[in-house]
């Protein structure tokens, strides 16, 4: 029975997670694992490469020797372990994971935040402050975009919850309201 890629990524990411929480490198392998991840996301297909038939298998261990340059023990295991038994196609998926539960250790969360124009510095670090009290966090990272059909204001997607707090959406209500 083959299991699905999300479970594969929470098992593997809690166990090197354990495994380093207790060694206290969490900090180093989250670095190191978030650049691996961009070198998946900068080169896409690799995933699928390495977990395919297309290349040869020398070719394989060439590439798994490339991304293991550099890299921790723990870093070079896991690059290891995923290629032996196949899994190479679930690498950012457990680095994600692995990011999750960094945040969760470090109470930091991630916020996707649209806004009509582009925040400055100020206008930033205020949001910054209000999610992190809003949410109990002690680290805000914010992921912005800009879309001027929202007339004013912010909508935050953060924590499987939105707060919509656009100026669009405020004269929606309105108009809602008034039809009533």
């Amino acid at each position: 029975m083959s299991l699905d890629k999300k479970t594969v990524a929470r098992r593997y990411a809690r166990a090197l997670f354990e495994l380093v929480d207790a060694d206290n490198e969490v900090d180093q392998t989250y670095q190191e694992l978030i650049a691996l991840r961009q070198v998946f996301e900068d080169n896409e297909g690799l995933e699928s490469a390495l977990a395919g038939v297309q290349m040869s298998l020398d070719d394989k261990k060439a590439l798994v020797s490339d991304l293991q340059q550099g890299a921790s023990q723990y870093v070079k295991n896991l690059i290891q372990m995923l290629f032996d038994y196949g899994r190479m196609d679930c690498m950012v998926a457990i680095i994600d994971e692995f990011e999750r539960r960094y945040d969760a250790k470090n109470k930091r969360m991630h916020a996707d935040v649209v806004t009509a124009i582009q925040l400055d510095k100020q206008q930033r670090d205020q949001l910054k402050a209000n999610l992190a009290k809003r949410f109990g966090a002690t680290e805000v990272v914010l992921k912005e975009q800009v879309d001027p059909e929202i007339l004013g204001g912010v909508i935050v997607h953060a924590d499987h919850k939105t707060l919509d707090g656009s100026l669009s959406s405020k004269i929606k209500q309105i108009r809602r309201l008034l039809v009533r």
